[in-house]
């Protein structure tokens, strides 16, 4: 999690003077950085992503499931051909505060997946995860970004935003790529949805008993493990790894590879968790389709 900071004190007792300078320039600072946010429209992380999909010229709307909201960017006007609607997934984001406490705000400020959408040739959508990307339902609570993340109830709302995402770009199938988190998502969505063409994940954690364990996290115990899944996968699925990735090593996914051996994997020696997947992405994805 981020580190958190402090404002230092301000002793007023001792000389006069000092202190007069030091409160001058305490506000003078404090005034910048509100003409900074101002400018900024205080952004968070949210509205960040907002302005990077809006400059990247994707449409934006909200995609309301029975549970939870998602935004969905879609991109259009790309050469469709005979590939299937790309969805990506963005990862886990800011679940803690300092590792101890939950996020009030989950939302990444690195949205690696969306780039990944910025930066392929085909049709695709871009789907925030429920209770991120500041929309709120009466079911968000801590537990649906920290230890429920791929719960269940998370997994059935974003299979339900899948479908009305396809619905909305009227395509009869779908590429579902997640991104570490999002990778698990990936999955557990895909064993619930028709028309599945192929699952693509990037950097993810797929046995998350084994990723926990590794970190000494917290076990997730409110979701499901796409290592311990006894449905059949009837999809092509790809997996990269970075094999420098010290954030999901690749020696801890090996139990899903077991549980699946079908399921192809590809390891770039030079790539770690975030680089260079973005840059690589569009030579990659032409590679395959």
């Amino acid at each position: 999690g981020e580190p958190r900071t402090v404002q230092p004190g301000i002793d007023i007792g001792r000389d006069a003077g000092r202190n007069r300078a030091l409160m001058h320039r305490y506000f003078i600072a404090l005034a910048l950085c509100l003409a900074a946010l101002l400018t900024l429209g205080c952004a968070s992380n949210g509205h960040r992503i907002d302005r990077l999909a809006a400059a990247a010229g994707l449409t934006r709307s909200v995609i309301d499931t029975p549970d939870y909201s998602s935004v969905a960017y879609m991109k259009r006007d790309a050469a469709a051909g005979d590939v299937p609607l790309l969805i990506f997934l963005e990862g886990d984001g800011l679940p803690w505060r300092n590792g101890r406490q939950p996020s009030t705000d989950p939302t990444t400020g690195n949205p690696l997946a969306l780039r990944l959408l910025m930066n392929t040739p085909y049709p695709g959508v871009y789907l925030t995860r429920p209770c991120y990307h500041g929309l709120q339902a009466k079911h968000c609570a801590p537990e649906q970004w920290t230890g429920g993340r791929y719960s269940e109830r998370i997994v059935e709302n974003m299979a339900a935003a899948v479908r009305q995402a396809m619905r909305q770009a009227d395509a009869r199938q779908s590429i579902l790529v997640g991104y570490s988190g999002g990778g698990v998502l990936a999955l557990l969505i895909a064993e619930r949805l028709e028309h599945v063409a192929a699952v693509v994940t990037i950097a993810a954690n797929l046995d998350i008993d084994a990723w926990t364990t590794h970190h000494d996290y917290l076990p997730l115990v409110r979701s499901l493990n796409p290592a311990l899944s006894t449905q059949a996968h009837s999809w092509r699925e790809m997996h990269l790894q970075g094999a420098r990735d010290t954030v999901v090593p690749p020696a801890t996914t090996g139990a899903y590879f077991r549980r699946y051996p079908l399921a192809q994997r590809q390891v770039f020696e030079d790539y770690d968790h975030a680089c260079c997947w973005a840059d690589a992405w569009p030579e990659w994805i032409r590679s395959q389709w």
